[in-house]
């Protein structure tokens, strides 16, 4: 019998309309289920993992109802932190005597038992602190205005800035709605223009702050580094910097999932939805990551410390977790050590409804890397197609022709982008500059026209319905000094000319890989993730020219053969001579229609081959009938009247099940 471990995933809503939590929560159920079939299947009866989902209302009430599930297990169990971090406390009081791990991403959750607890955390404080403390001490503002809760940051912000005469900061702790605004209302008596407002604060003051610059028309600088903001404001207008852990994509893998519980495009505001919320089905992969690296003894007899110490062989050197989105390595406390940490701004032109704000990367970016915080500047590239002139299945390539827009510092970009899946069989890669356009601070834009050959993974196998997904991967030269930004969903264009072909969805993500290296002479192993962006679209075949092609023909052949049937005994030679010309007849067509992918059995071929052993039973029966009676004859043509329309049925719902699934054989986190 397997090891069986509990999880439980929840969902506490949000401050977000109901609509928005309940398709939240019901990606969230749906992902749970496909993570546990997909773990369960790939454990080798080993260990199974059972998820269960909950989602419940904000507030005490939901917490109560964590609380009461968490109780009901019996057995070791795993789970995550509440998203508001003064909830924790109340609910691992209350399962203290369970046997159980806990994952958190808050590093102020106070609970004197740690020896159950991982931290899973991404936030970088100390890049984030840096990023603010050069914004105060590398730009000349007349006052800084720092608003906190006395927690995260401001230990650090307000001793950064002891002697800073110009710097003031304000705590917001335990206030209510009322309060906020009124002392919102007092501190901005005198702002100015040239103000710079740093914000640490809950969703409650930020709305205030928000609606105070708004109503007023400011555009003062403000640089927020908790919460999230997308789908939350009717509108931006003001100069925000949003520090972040998540990155502005989603990755490959990440974008799978979404497809196989939503078969429609959901669009770039719902798919942020789910990204400020993916991060819990990361944990169950973990677990199970972690199970495999235990022993058939230790898996019998698991226990939290035991289930806890393999997961800390993820220790970001000798290996690293590589779920979903997310990457984990932790310390010998359990601490997660691999941090993320982006800026964003949000710029007025993408804001054309309300409630939807997309952002893209601040020119600046500052991430810890082995205790060491790196500024790195951004490199923007984006991608308008004019044409596709040419898709291969055959030879797995497509052709495009494409304006590249490249904003960055360098004097020739585009020779500072690596395209990772220019065609290696059918090499042509060519282009012009266009124009060029001076920034800010250094920065240009060039436009270049660019005519190249793309390889892509076709999936031959539905042909001619069938759906292919092209793209272009990219990465840049030097990233230790500069970062390519991934092109946002927003940004993405889908008008353009493709023959043949209409654009189902368009998409943009990062693809991950996990590298294992051996270095130096004594072998030692190392890991390390390796990232790639890209940009893609998932096309459909119109295919009316190789219906008619082959539709029409066939129809007529098909007529034939059921019409043979229809004849006497007496006329059983006459059957058998129309029965051979249709034979021939379908060999003849089938080496005329064109076959993208020789290799692979095609919808094409499985017509053709169903229409082979239709005719080739009726042939046999005809002939071995017209041999013995006339009683017997009957009897066989009875049969083959079921029997052809019976068959044609069974192979048209067998195509029209396989062609509806078209969508799912599309997958996008997979090598060329």
């Amino acid at each position: 019998m397997p090891m069986k471990l509990k999880a439980l995933i929840f969902y506490s809503d949000l401050s977000l309309p109901q609509e928005d939590n309940n398709f939240v929560a019901n990606f969230l159920s749906e992902g749970s289920k496909i993570i546990e079939k997909d773990i369960n299947n790939n454990s080798k009866e080993r260990y199974q993992i059972e998820i269960e989902f909950l989602h419940v209302e904000k507030g005490e009430t939901g917490v109560n109802k964590i609380i009461n599930k968490l109780n009901s297990y019996n057995e070791l169990f795993f789970s995550h932190a509440h998203t508001i971090t003064k909830y924790n406390k109340e609910i691992l009081n209350k399962i203290n005597q369970k046997d159980f791990l806990y994952f958190f991403n808050s590093n102020n959750l106070t609970y004197t038992e740690t020896s159950n607890l991982i931290f899973a955390g991404k936030t970088d404080n100390l890049a984030r602190v840096e990023f603010i403390q050069d914004e105060i001490e590398l730009l000349s503002y007349d006052k800084v205005y720092f608003f906190h809760t006395e927690t995260r940051l401001f230990e650090k912000v307000i001793s950064n800035n002891k002697n800073n005469k110009n710097f003031r900061d304000f705590s917001f702790k335990g206030m209510e709605t009322e309060e906020i605004v009124i002392q919102i209302k007092k501190i901005f008596e005198e702002l100015k223009g040239n103000d710079l407002i740093i914000l640490d604060v809950g969703l409650k003051c930020l709305r205030e702050v928000f609606s105070f610059l708004e109503i007023n028309g400011l555009n003062n600088k403000v640089i927020n580094n908790y919460g999230s903001l997308e789908n939350r404001f009717k509108k931006i207008s003001f100069n925000l910097i949003q520090l972040n852990s998540g990155n502005i994509c989603s990755s490959l893998s990440l974008e799978d999932l979404i497809n196989k519980i939503y078969k429609e495009d959901i669009g770039a505001n719902k798919k942020t939805l789910l990204l400020d919320s993916a991060w819990r089905l990361e944990f169950p992969l973990l677990i199970a990551q972690a199970l495999d690296k235990c022993d058939d003894n230790d898996i019998k007899n698991l226990d939290y410390k035991k289930l806890k110490n393999s997961i800390l062989l993820f220790n970001g050197t000798n290996d690293i977790f590589f779920g979903k989105r997310l990457q984990y390595g932790f310390d010998k406390n359990g601490e997660n050590i691999l941090k993320d940490n982006y800026s964003y701004i949000f710029p007025n032109s993408l804001q054309i409804k309300d409630n939807q704000t997309p952002k893209i990367m601040y020119k600046k970016q500052y991430i810890t890397e082995q205790n060491i915080v790196k500024k790195k500047s951004v490199v923007y590239a984006y991608i308008d197609i004019l044409r596709v002139t040419n898709i291969d299945i055959k030879a797995r390539f497509w052709t495009a022709e494409l304006y590249l827009d490249i904003v960055s510092n360098f004097k020739n970009p585009i020779e500072e982008i690596l395209f990772n899946n220019l065609s290696t069989l059918n090499d042509k890669f060519s282009y012009k500059e266009v124009w060029l356009r001076t920034e800010e601070e250094e920065y240009n834009t060039k436009r270049y026209y660019v005519v190249a050959n793309f390889d892509f993974l076709p999936v031959a196998e539905n042909y001619p319905f069938d759906w292919q997904n092209i793209y272009i991967a990219m990465t840049i030269k030097n990233n230790e000094k500069n970062i390519l930004q991934p092109i946002p969903l927003d940004l993405v264009d889908r008008d353009f000319d493709i023959n043949e072909w209409d654009i189902q969805n368009s998409l943009t993500g990062i693809k991950y890989q996990k590298n294992r290296l051996y270095q130096d002479t004594d072998l030692k192993k190392t890991v390390s993730i390796t990232k790639e962006n890209r940009v893609g679209w998932i096309l459909k075949r119109k295919n009316t020219a190789t219906l008619f092609k082959v539709g029409i023909p066939m129809s007529f052949l098909i007529f034939l053969v059921y019409y043979s049937v229809m004849l006497k005994y007496e006329q059983a030679s006459n059957s058998i001579g129309i029965l051979t010309t249709t034979f021939l007849s379908a060999i003849a067509l089938y080496f005329s229609v064109e076959k993208p992918e020789p290799k692979k059995m095609t919808i094409i071929d499985l017509v053709f081959v169903w229409f082979y052993l239709v005719n080739g039973v009726t042939v046999v029966t005809f002939g071995m009938a017209s041999f013995l009676n006339e009683t017997i004859f009957n009897y066989a043509t009875f049969f083959l009247k079921i029997f052809i329309p019976a068959s044609l049925a069974s192979i048209a719902a067998y195509l029209w099940k396989r062609v509806r699934r078209n969508r799912e054989d599309i997958i996008l986190d997979r090598e060329i």
